[in-house]
């Protein structure tokens, strides 16, 4: 319905109750109701689409716990971090945003978060991973490793004080992970299957994307993990976004030694052209960018081969130092959950139409 049609319903609904009629069930389904009953239509189900409002989180005392190194194979984590000059990088990331007419929101927690597993979580700052907010609201996720264990908590409590919905939470056996999602377009979305996100938690995911949502067709990408190797060039990755990154609705950054070809295949069938990020770039999170608006990306700061080759393709990139979340596996995209999104370009093809 229009606003001008929801409008005249509101005031068939003021006449009926000032002529004391007994009251009758409301018709508009939940998108239209949306606005009116949680102050705005919630969503953000693109990665290029302008984006408007977005969550972040600063580090608190167990970015850099002494835990941390005293357990590096637990952590993952084999460089010590900065947590002055993380918060440094994370303000300067806030007043980028916020610069580009982005409205920005903290997650609300403890300063120190007493998860059931470990005392320390170095990668308290990536808000994109507990959860994702589509058309409607929010999918709450599952953290997959321990020490990450809690942080879906505080991303709910956060998001439902901001009045976002929730339309449903990953349960069961099921683990879901927020930096497995990439979108390619508002009805197309690809997620990666790894050691933070197992099958069971993308069936789950899965259903409420394409019969709430509007999703047409999911890509699973499936991710080389670990057992008990993690240096460098070993270790696999554990989110889709490390590996994968939209810059536009035909633009694409890509790491091809892991990910599938058949991946590489189905990105060049919707007509995406894909720009090969070299592993010294890989290894400063080249893919893992965030736009802002399509062909306008934020990107760490380092990555040199990548950054000309977007710019080749009419990309803006506006480069930033994060090098203390690098550290720890992510940059920019990690370092955002979206919120609201315009829902910007579609794709080019699809092999669906």
């Amino acid at each position: 319905l229009s606003e001008e049609k929801i409008a005249q319903y509101l005031e068939e609904i003021k006449a009926q109750r000032e002529k004391d009629l007994p009251a009758h069930p409301v018709p508009l389904d939940f998108f239209e109701e949306e606005p009116l009953i949680w102050g705005r239509a919630w969503g953000a189900q693109s990665e290029v689409g302008k984006l408007k409002v977005v969550l972040i989180n600063s580090p608190g005392l167990e970015f850099d716990h002494e835990d941390i190194l005293s357990h590096q194979n637990w952590y993952d984590i084999h460089v010590k971090t900065d947590r002055e000059k993380a918060l440094e990088q994370i303000e300067l990331l806030a007043k980028t945003l916020k610069e580009a007419g982005v409205e920005v929101h903290y997650l609300k927690r403890p300063e120190i978060i007493h998860g059931p597993y470990s005392p320390a979580n170095p990668r308290v700052w990536a808000t994109r991973d507990p959860g994702i907010v589509v058309k409607g609201g929010a999918i709450v996720g599952r953290m997959s490793l321990p020490w990450r264990k809690k942080d879906e908590y505080y991303w709910t409590k956060t998001i439902v004080e901001l009045g976002i919905p929730i339309l449903f939470t990953v349960n069961g056996k099921g683990t879901f992970e927020g930096g497995n999602v990439v979108w390619l377009d508002p009805e197309h979305v690809a997620i990666g299957l790894s050691i933070r996100t197992n099958e069971e938690g993308i069936k789950q995911v899965s259903y409420i994307l394409q019969e709430h949502c509007g999703v047409k067709e999911i890509k699973v990408v499936a991710l080389p993990g670990y057992l008990y190797n993690l240096q460098w060039p070993a270790g696999g990755v554990a989110h889709l976004d490390v590996v994968f990154g939209m810059a536009n609705i035909n633009v694409a950054v890509i790491y091809p030694p892991l990910v599938p070809y058949d991946f590489i295949e189905y990105l060049k069938k919707k007509k995406i052209k894909l720009i090969e990020v070299p592993p010294e770039d890989f290894r400063k999170m080249a893919c893992n960018i965030v736009a802002l608006e399509p062909s306008k990306v934020i990107m760490n700061s380092g990555c040199n081969y990548t950054r000309k080759a977007l710019e080749n393709e009419g990309v803006d990139v506006i480069e930033l130092e994060l090098s203390e979340f690098v550290k720890s596996g992510g940059a920019a995209h990690c370092a955002t959950a979206p919120l609201v999104r315009e829902p910007g370009p579609c794709l080019l093809y699809t092999s669906d139409a």
